[in-house]
């Protein structure tokens, strides 16, 4: 679709959809501009500052009707024309580089995207488009094992190809950096260390959780952070908690940490971890086939850790080098395959608890879900239950169809639609609808 006539449906569509007030509409937004940076990345020029102000309000908005449009996510920008064209005549005078990737690197590209981790990703995409200017510094946390490294080298590997100057270490390469330093007594290299960290447009720490009650360290490390925020350059930590919660670190230093962007990984949802299954087979190169229903099982049961499914992944290539290449790996392989494997604590996810959480919180039962009485109560639940099957096992609509008294993929696909227009039109049903989702995978 043209950008022009994707503009006009959106603008039709917000002003269908009443999901902005029409003033702002007709001043902000019929004024405004579409560009495309990619498939994935928009920007909207908008008259004013002000307007980008407003605008930046409805941001999650436009990503839900331009998801309805182009049945994707992307990412949504606004600025003014003649910032946007400052910035680009900024790109335009970059020198050509020749940094070329290797083909095992970590890349936004091989970065899979799901619920659990769209707004680390788009913040850590935003920081590379726009480094020093609104995230700074950004701040990654969550458990191990779900991708925050990922994450971190994507953004060194894209600001590199961007011809940025990176600085990458972890949090135990910084410290030892540091103790040399000051274990040869010389303060002129403890300057020197400074000054070549500096030098740096991204300086990148990863899990900075492990300087804790490291004194002379977090020195150090505090006067890093101020050189790179007063002098507009990019930083990016991670850790394995909020800034909050971190013990042994002074409060200037959590102040530091809070005054950009904090935002989390959140454990992988089901359909997430199958994506990042199906994209492991492929990268090992597994001869065999392996059954859908095999793959969600994994997903359903396994999908706890990114390593962790790695290593499930190399069992099936070592599963398959012992049988011949005709054999297809079947649900009953992967089950006896894994049977001594810890699962993860979703346990395993049906459709049948999806329908007992749900029909419980209506006061219904999970016969009036699958009949064909349509009281409020009953459709709420009978909708509500279809989406869940969607986002959190992946069924298609046509297995919900079936799995809701035989109907048809259409009315699946209705349902769903109104639950989704819902959670961005009722915050108080999107509080409901995350309490559900939480009791059902059980948080």
């Amino acid at each position: 679709m043209e950008t022009k006539a994707l503009w006009e449906k959106l603008i039709n569509k917000l002003k269908k959809e009443k999901l902005i007030d029409q003033d702002i509409i007709e001043e902000y937004i019929v004024t405004s501009e579409l560009i495309k940076i990619s498939n994935t990345e928009f920007v909207i020029l908008v008259r004013s500052n002000l307007g980008v102000t407003i605008l930046n309000e409805f941001k999650e908005v436009f990503v839900y009707e331009f998801k309805s449009v182009l049945n994707s996510y992307v990412s949504v920008d606004f600025s003014t024309k003649e910032i946007f064209e400052k910035n680009t005549k900024k790109e335009n005078k970059k020198e050509p580089i020749n940094t070329v990737l290797s083909e095992n690197a970590l890349t936004f590209e091989n970065f899979i995207v799901g619920s659990s981790n769209k707004q680390a990703n788009l913040a850590a995409k935003n920081v590379v488009a726009n480094p020093g200017m609104s995230f700074n510094p950004l701040f990654i946390y969550g458990d191990s094992g779900l991708g925050k490294t990922h994450l971190l080298q994507a953004i060194k590997n894209q600001a590199e190809l961007n011809g940025k100057k990176v600085l990458y270490l972890t949090s135990e390469e910084f410290t030892k950096r540091i103790v040399n330093a000051l274990n040869k007594g010389d303060l002129s290299e403890i300057e020197e260390l400074k000054t070549e960290i500096n030098s740096n447009e991204f300086f990148i720490l990863d899990d900075v959780q492990f300087l804790s009650k490291k004194d002379k360290t977090n020195e150090f490390f505090f006067n890093i952070i101020n050189n790179f925020t007063e002098n507009g350059k990019q930083l990016v930590f991670s850790s394995d908690k909020t800034p909050e919660l971190l013990n042994g670190f002074d409060k200037r230093m959590i102040t530091r940490f809070n005054s950009g962007l904090s935002t989390p990984i959140n454990a992988l949802d089901i359909p997430t971890a199958k994506l990042i299954i199906e994209a492991e087979i492929k990268k090992q190169g597994l001869k065999q086939k392996i059954k859908e229903d095999a793959v969600v099982y994994l997903a359903q049961n396994f999908s706890d850790d990114v390593r962790k499914i790695k290593g499930l992944v190399n069992r099936l290539l070592f599963f398959g080098i012992q049988n011949d290449l005709g054999h297809i790996i079947d649900l009953e392989d992967v089950i006896d395959l894994f049977k001594d494997t810890p699962s993860a604590n979703l346990g395993l996810l049906n459709v049948k608890k999806i329908k007992e959480v749900v029909a419980k919180k209506y006061d219904v039962t999970i016969k009036a879900i699958d009949g064909k009485a349509r009281t409020t109560a009953i459709k709420n639940a009978r909708h509500l239950s279809m989406y869940f099957a969607k986002i959190i096992l992946n069924h298609t609509s046509t297995q919900i169809g079936a799995e809701f008294g035989g109907r048809d993929h259409s009315t699946v696909l209705s349902a769903i639609s109104r639950i989704e227009k819902l959670i961005y039109k009722e915050k108080e049903f999107k509080k409901i609808v995350e309490s559900l989702k939480n009791e059902i995978i059980g948080k």
